[in-house]
């Protein structure tokens, strides 16, 4: 219940309450804080609904026990806490940003056996990219993926991620695409990278430890293969994409992103002369349609 919060505050939730963004607090020994020992989810909300809710926290599930971290909460109370932070936000659509940390305890590398978990979740409203900017395509540099080899778990330690995407903006490109020991392409620093090849072959590489297997990602691909595009999910390596007929990137806060232009090495690479490609236009019209539905 809200009675004693400002109805225009911004509301978020810790820990079972939900309070003024601005009064939410951890305690500095809390893991997530001190070690990135947490994990997270972001659900887009849209049409009233928590799209692919229960395969979002299906994956939290699992990273959560990936980790070993107790967890606490079913399905149906975070889907609550979620529902009425839209409503107490007053969101018609937007994201979620749910975060499950080991909790608090004195700072050791080892672990109590009774330690609590930490929740939080804040809500933001969507920006969606527009048909001028879908149509423009988007750029992105091809840079090593230096981030540890649980990336199959959705955690908070996030830095790796951060620094290439952000060398990506130093360098006047909206992301980085990383590669891993020969030359295989990984992700992008927060989406999933397709490529569509000569033959028209849509192709992502297979889910395993060093990639997010994505919510959007596998939706991408139930809606690809129930239109006929023929998908492959395998290892491709820098060669290919730079000879690829289209890239894009998927999320569920970017749903799907072309890529028409690459840096490898300190040169540029247009992809199919710089347009945006036909399975991609598709396939965003195909996820449109699913959300809609």
């Amino acid at each position: 219940m809200l009675s004693n919060i400002d109805k225009a505050s911004r509301i978020s939730f810790v820990n079972n309450e939900f309070l003024p963004h601005q009064n939410c607090m951890v305690h500095i020994e809390d893991r997530g804080f001190q070690f990135a020992d947490g994990v997270y989810e972001v659900i887009l909300f849209k049409n009233n609904k928590l799209i692919d809710a229960d395969a979002h926290l299906s994956r939290l599930d699992r990273s959560l026990s990936g980790l070993k971290i107790i967890n606490n909460f079913s399905k149906e109370f975070l889907i609550d806490v979620a529902v009425k932070l839209f409503k107490y936000n007053d969101l018609k659509e937007g994201t979620i940003y749910l975060q499950i940390t080991r909790g608090c305890t004195a700072r050791f590398p080892s672990i109590p056996k009774d330690i609590q978990p930490t929740i939080v979740a804040t809500v933001s409203s969507l920006k969606e990219i527009n048909e001028t900017e879908f149509n423009n395509g988007y750029t992105a540099i091809i840079e090593p993926d230096l981030r540890w080899h649980r990336c199959n778990l959705k955690t908070t330690s996030l830095i790796a991620s951060s620094l290439v995407n952000q060398k990506a903006k130093d360098m006047g490109f909206d992301d980085a695409i990383m590669f891993r020991e020969e030359l295989d392409i990984t992700e992008a620093s927060y989406a999933n990278v397709f490529m569509v090849d000569n033959d028209h072959n849509l192709i992502t590489r297979q889910a395993d430890n060093l990639v997010l297997c994505g919510i959007t990602r596998n939706r991408m691909i139930e809606l690809a293969k129930i239109n006929n595009i023929k998908v492959q999910e395998r290892l491709f390596k820098i060669k290919d994409l730079l000879q690829a007929k289209e890239i894009f990137l998927t999320s569920s806060s970017l749903i799907i992103r072309p890529v028409v232009k690459v840096n490898y090495q300190n040169n540029d690479y247009q992809i199919f002369n710089g347009q945006v490609g036909d399975i991609a236009k598709r396939l965003r019209q195909y996820y449109q349609d699913f959300i809609n539905s």
